[in-house]
């Protein structure tokens, strides 16, 4: 019974955080900063490859170039060296991959010119040969898979069962090779490219098709994809590793409808990197979050307002908000505060209709606000307690996503929502809290069908993040900290900052073609999180 308390503690994972607990925005000003690291990615001399070489050139990293065509390869080092804030000049591998010892030669190549290591954009082969030099920058390895490792499609079998192979890899290295070395996937929707090639009309048609069927209502840019390449790289997504970052404009949830059009997501536009807009700059922005008087929404809402936004501070405590606000008064001379309890529909009304009339706007809607009650079904108060928990949870997300509609189609805003990897691992005496946060993540894929192209919803699931709210006996909070991180590829428990810096990810013109998603942010705990119901 001594780990019953701690185990719900567990599940509320960040709904009451301490708002002060190791939030260093100083370190956070610019996480896109890739001076002095080494960026190796293996197709790099035409296609999304050229992509990602091109953006990492341009944030002033060492690139390498690879591929098969010598004139490629050197069209795209030119164009990177351009790019470079410093001119680097970019290391020139021509190689074929599906050759070992020529894979061998890129990386033996790399590590004689530049003597390291830091980011892998990636296959299988080179992943394994790369490990002792990415454990010594503590580096991230990150692989290019796509939505069809999801969505079976006739006729493309190969291709199909190559791109699932890559997302269990992602999985595994993430298990194997934590707490050094991060491992991720992207897996783009159709991107623009000139491999769209043919009949004008019947290309024309087919874009026309896939457009129709994405709710974002375009066809994706090779700078969508390589934006999220970067992010991944980043300090931003420190305690993220085993996560699938979808980039397909929502269109996987409609895919079924194309599933027999072949995609072909292997390359890419060249003309669409070459300016980098300052995604994190959301001066003249407003942003609401929930529950920002205390925990990770305080946390949001203290990052967006060191970002230049407008926040909305909101609560049931006029003590906390009164704090909160103080403190983004001091990061940014722009702030609201507004006391209110969100299973109160009239006070969800009357929070946003203050928000319009102070600022006559909403940009980014954060719906944060959450409890966390353990109860098994046997229990006689279980009832109660599922009420409770999804009055709380569930209605304020719907009804003020639902409230908030009209305002934010006229900003092309976006709605994001907290959950909780418990969303997709059981755990036991935790049922209506895992409902609620498995309706906010259904809740999450319909809204995006429903609201693109101008609105954009997507969901953080976070793990455990070290608070306050882990409290009681020391040494029974001990133990199970020390269960969780041995069971966490990352080695570490969660910070507020994690979860803050991917909510201002998924709202910045960066994820612009990311929709209807689930950003998991657990340090890859979900692999093992099995463990845990045995206590």
């Amino acid at each position: 019974m001594k780990y019953l308390l701690i185990i719900s503690f567990l599940v509320i994972f960040i709904a009451i955080v301490n708002a002060n607990i190791l939030f260093n925005l100083d370190n956070n000003n610019n996480p896109q900063n890739f001076s002095g690291k080494v960026v190796l990615t293996t197709g790099s001399s035409s296609g999304i490859g050229a992509g990602i070489a091109k953006l990492f050139a341009q944030l002033g990293a060492n690139v390498v170039i690879t591929g098969r065509n010598q004139t490629e390869i050197q069209l795209v080092a030119n164009e990177c060296q351009q790019l470079s804030p410093k001119k680097l000049k970019p290391l020139q591998v021509r190689a074929d991959v599906s050759n070992s010892t020529e894979l061998q030669s890129i990386l033996d190549q790399t590590i004689k010119t530049y003597g390291q290591l830091d980011v892998l954009v990636n296959n299988a082969e080179l992943s394994h040969l790369s490990v002792p030099y990415l454990n010594k920058t503590n580096g991230t390895i990150i692989s290019i898979s796509s939505i069809v490792s999801t969505v079976p499609m006739k006729s493309n079998l190969p291709y199909c069962v190559s791109k699932s192979a890559i997302d269990m890899m992602t999985r595994v290295l993430a298990l194997e090779l934590g707490p050094n070395i991060r491992v991720n996937t992207i897996n783009p929707g159709l991107i623009d490219t000139p491999i769209i090639s043919g009949d004008p009309i019947v290309i024309d048609q087919f874009k026309k098709l896939i457009v129709s069927h994405t709710p974002l209502h375009r066809i994706g840019q090779p700078l969508d994809i390589a934006r999220g390449v970067v992010w991944l790289a980043s300090r931003s997504a420190s305690f993220i590793t085993g996560t699938n970052l979808v980039i397909d404009g929502g269109v996987i949830y409609s895919f079924g409808a194309n599933a027999n059009i072949l995609f072909n997501l292997d390359n890419v536009n060249k003309n669409n990197n070459n300016v980098l807009n300052d995604s994190r700059n959301f001066t003249g922005k407003v942003v609401l979050t929930t529950g920002s008087s205390s925990g990770i929404g305080a946390g949001i809402a203290k990052l967006f307002a060191r970002l230049g936004a407008n926040v909305v501070i909101t609560g049931r405590n006029q003590t906390e908000i009164q704090l909160v606000a103080n403190e983004c008064q001091q990061l940014s001379p722009k702030k609201t505060k507004v006391r209110a309890d969100v299973s109160n529909s009239t006070e969800l009304q009357s929070l946003l209709d203050q928000t319009i009339k102070r600022y006559g706007r909403l940009d980014v809607l954060v719906n944060n606000a959450g409890i966390g009650t353990g109860a098994n079904i046997t229990d006689d108060k279980f009832m109660s307690v599922f009420d409770k928990i999804l009055s709380v949870n569930l209605r304020p997300y719907v009804e003020l996503s639902h409230l908030s509609v009209p305002y934010l189609n006229k900003t092309n805003g976006t709605i994001i929502s907290i959950s909780s990897i418990a969303s997709t691992v059981p755990l036991k005496s935790n049922l209506s809290y895992s409902v609620s946060k498995t309706a906010i993540d259904m809740m999450t894929r319909v809204l995006a069908l429903e609201l693109g192209p101008n609105i954009r919803v997507n969901t953080i699931n976070p793990g455990l993040i070290d608070t306050p709210i882990l409290s009681g006996d020391p040494k029974i909070v001990d133990e199970f900290k020390k269960l969780v991180i041995s069971r966490t590829p990352l080695h570490r428990l969660g910070q507020p900052l994690d979860i803050a810096d991917g909510v201002v990810w998924l709202a910045s013109r960066s994820a612009s073609f990311i929709t209807g998603i689930n950003l998991v942010i657990d340090g890859g705990v979900a692999y093992n999180f099995g463990g845990i119901n045995r206590f």
